[in-house]
């Protein structure tokens, strides 16, 4: 049996820790994930089939980052909501800077010995399991020559026409660390950033994805960096929109899953990453959200060899170190409200 809890994660969701005892194991296995098309096929297709194999029910939270970490420090490290985490690696970051997390192995979780090497992150506290390619999208009747690079995005041409993601979303982040490189001194050139952006005004700053492509599909915008999930799609149907990998090299959103080390379920915990990381539900995703798969045993189909899901193309994408950049992000948040 499956439930769905929207509400706040820190209610009766683990045992209370006490001094010197083990934590019980809780009557249903939770876990978390973001809302829309996502939580959806999530708890329709994906968790039935891992309820059987534990004999538990599945509570899935639904959210987003900011808001799960928040609940998991204010529960603290002793007491957490619960014991498999999936985060984007921006926030991933937080928590494990703060020592939250288990070291995973594959005696805790096998598929592990088969993850591509750029999936295993930092001290083995987290493993990729979802990564989303960001690309720029672009509407085909509406643009007369295709962007082909990220610096497109400053092309006179294309004044005007221009959906961003919010700073509170990691795109907008990436997009600004490139800039900073790009237009500037380095990742820390942030002022530089946020003046190059500055001269895109007016643009909409959308939350996350799944706001950005109504936009380009009224076609109150002809340009966005967007997930390559949100593209296909609507192009296999019919709506003038195309896409490019830019010369630069795209970027990723980077979904890290986690074990609580202080978690009351860490055994099914284990199970859990498992079996997110095995063949056949990484190529599950890839069919159903054109994720590149992180499990080396998984052979894309044919249809979707041409698209940049393989590992070659993951290799060659632009990748950051967290750590570092969330020292940066507060400071870049405040210069970006200002100027934009």
């Amino acid at each position: 049996m499956l439930h769905l809890n929207r509400r706040h994660a820190l209610a009766g969701l683990a045992a209370t820790a006490i001094s010197g005892r083990a934590l019980a194991q809780p009557s249903t296995f939770t876990t978390n994930m973001y809302g829309g098309r996502w939580e959806n096929t999530w708890r329709e297709k994906v968790l039935p089939p891992f309820a059987k194999t534990i004999g538990r029910s599945v509570t899935l939270d639904i959210g987003l980052g900011a808001r799960w970490v928040a609940n998991f420090r204010a529960a603290g490290k002793d007491n957490p909501p619960f014991s498999a985490l999936m985060l984007n690696e921006r926030f991933t970051a937080m928590l494990r800077d703060e020592g939250y997390f288990e070291t995973l192995t594959p005696a805790l979780v096998p598929n592990l010995a088969d993850v591509v090497p750029s999936a295993k992150l930092k001290g083995d506290t987290a493993v990729s399991g979802m990564l989303a390619p960001m690309v720029i999208a672009y509407r085909t009747d509406l643009v007369k020559t295709p962007p082909r690079a990220w610096a497109d995005l400053w092309r006179p041409d294309l004044k005007g026409q221009i959906g961003l993601y919010a700073i509170t979303n990691s795109a907008a982040v990436m997009l600004a660390l490139w800039a900073a490189e790009h237009f500037g001194k380095g990742i820390t050139d942030i002022d530089t950033a946020v003046k190059k952006f500055a001269e895109l005004k007016p643009f909409p700053q959308i939350a996350y994805s799944a706001q950005l492509t109504p936009l380009l599909v009224q076609g109150q915008i002809a340009v966005a960096p967007i997930d390559l999930g949100e593209i296909v799609p609507l192009k296999q149907k019919g709506v003038p929109l195309d896409f490019v990998v830019p010369e630069e090299g795209m970027m990723i959103f980077d979904q890290s899953f986690s074990i609580l080390a202080k978690g009351a379920d860490k055994a099914a915990a284990g199970k859990y990453l498992d079996y997110v990381l095995s063949p056949e539900i990484q190529l599950f995703m890839a069919k159903e959200w054109l994720i590149a798969p992180t499990n080396s045993k998984v052979t894309l189909p044919s249809e979707l060899e041409s698209l940049p899901l393989t590992p070659a193309a993951i290799a060659k994408a632009k990748r950051f170190d967290w750590t570092e950049v969330n020292k940066l992000t507060a400071d870049l948040a405040t210069a970006w409200s200002k100027a934009i």
